[in-house]
């Protein structure tokens, strides 16, 4: 799927209202304001990965309706009388801890089995120091524009970033190298 569309869609950021439209899309007319068709993220990641993160931020309705698509890859616009069909791969990711989220019923359990075909557990940088210098000289190359070279880390820099337990983790991270590059003097 390399080569098909992949699209991250951040499931805690979409308004209410807009959930099954976004998801699916919709037809002309279907609702007040829909003055034309909108393709929704599930055709529009079709034949690759539809990534999913904060998976469980999910309303409880569009988890109904993600099962749907789970389970026989068909999903139908709002508004239009026909099905279409997903056969793309779900990724899903989230820092919620979706056993105790499905024990206080906020979580569908048949969603949660089958999303869970592969679990990765992913520990929290702090727990990867080794990743920490890699990561930084990635997001330092990200920043760095084509007009000026890319900022290398000092000893000590690296040092501070080692030592740091990051409980934002990677975010975190690239945010302070960012910061740290907006008021670099030199390289």
């Amino acid at each position: 799927r390399s080569g098909s569309p992949f699209l991250a869609v951040n499931c805690g950021a979409i308004p209410h209202e807009l959930l099954e439209s976004q998801f699916f899309g919709h037809e002309r007319g279907a609702f007040t304001g829909a003055t034309r068709s909108h393709i929704g993220y599930f055709e529009e990641a079709a034949g690759g990965t539809l990534f999913l993160d904060e998976i469980g931020e999910l309303d409880a309705r569009l988890q109904t309706a993600l099962l749907r698509v789970l389970e026989d890859g068909r999903f139908r616009p709002v508004g239009s009388q026909k099905d279409k069909t997903f056969g793309g791969r779900i990724v899903a990711a989230t820092n919620a801890d979706l056993d105790q989220l499905r024990s206080e019923r906020k979580f569908r359990d048949d969603l949660y089995y089958r999303l869970s075909v592969i679990e990765i557990a992913l520990p929290p940088l702090r727990e990867r120091p080794g990743e920490i210098e890699l990561l930084a000289k990635r997001f330092l190359q990200d920043f760095s524009s084509g007009s000026r070279p890319v900022p290398e880390l000092s000893g000590d820099a690296l040092q501070a970033l080692l030592r740091h337990d990051w409980p934002g983790n990677i975010r975190e991270l690239r945010n302070r190298l960012q910061r740290a590059g907006v008021f670099a003097k030199g390289d």
